[in-house]
């Protein structure tokens, strides 16, 4: 039996990318996303399955994954990569609907993913997990108060089921990425000028830091929150 990979946000961006990444080790792919044409497009160039899937709803996030292993048998690895960024406010102005929904989808849909998954790959044996966290996960950004709660508690997660897991073959890990050219960032350009390395990354090149996570070289390695970033983070403000 091939081993199987559960992809959301698959349908563009860094979800995309890493669905064709994962693609290329001769592993089936279940690309997961709100839009199925999206989806479609992508699952039909990897021989995968397109499901829709709004990860805020954790009912559809059970149907979903209950499909994947009903289709590929069995269910060994996951990114969970669906996100929104919400509105752009300061924190006393943040609105409570875009707050919340922003939670929702982004640290909600986590949960639901990873509490769906790991039954089936406890049943399989083991196998890997990779939530996209973000830089902001791992700091402060301004104007960016749901986003950036989210994005911490996606790092709590991770670090909590990697612990829960460790001794029964699962790892459970975290990519953050700094500016990723993908739709979610378009107008943030200035930013670029932040990241030493002088650009934004490639949906691709996160893509590569997600199937190390996930693949058997990173034996040793759970828990973890691995920056793609090109430098952000190393960066010190008004020095660098």
């Amino acid at each position: 039996m091939s081993r199987v990979a559960f992809v959301t946000g698959g349908g563009r961006g860094i979800g995309a990318a890493t669905a064709r990444r994962i693609a290329r080790e001769g592993i089936a792919v279940v690309v997961a996303d709100r839009d199925l044409d999206a989806a479609r497009v992508v699952a039909a160039d990897i021989g995968g399955l397109a499901v829709r899937v709004d990860v805020s709803d954790s009912a559809a996030v059970d149907a979903a994954v209950a499909r994947a292993v009903e289709w590929g048998g069995g269910l060994h690895l996951a990114c969970n990569n669906a996100g929104v960024t919400g509105t752009r406010a300061e924190l006393a102005d943040y609105p409570d609907d875009v707050f919340w929904r922003v939670q929702r989808v982004n640290v909600g849909g986590v949960l639901a993913c990873m509490r769906a998954q790991l039954p089936h790959l406890l049943a399989a044996g083991g196998g890997a997990i990779v939530n996209t966290a973000s830089g902001a996960g791992l700091g402060g950004v301004a104007r960016s108060a749901a986003y950036v709660a989210s994005k911490h508690a996606i790092v709590g997660l991770t670090k909590t089921a990697a612990v829960e897991y460790a001794t029964r073959g699962v790892r459970v890990n975290a990519v953050a990425p700094g500016l990723v050219r993908t739709g979610l960032v378009q107008g943030l350009d200035d930013f670029t000028a932040a990241h030493p390395i002088g650009r934004a990354a490639e949906p691709e090149e996160v893509a590569e830091a997600v199937w190390w996570l996930l693949d058997d070289r990173s034996s040793f390695v759970t828990g973890a929150v691995l920056p793609v970033d090109g430098g952000l983070l190393a960066a010190v403000p008004g020095l660098s």
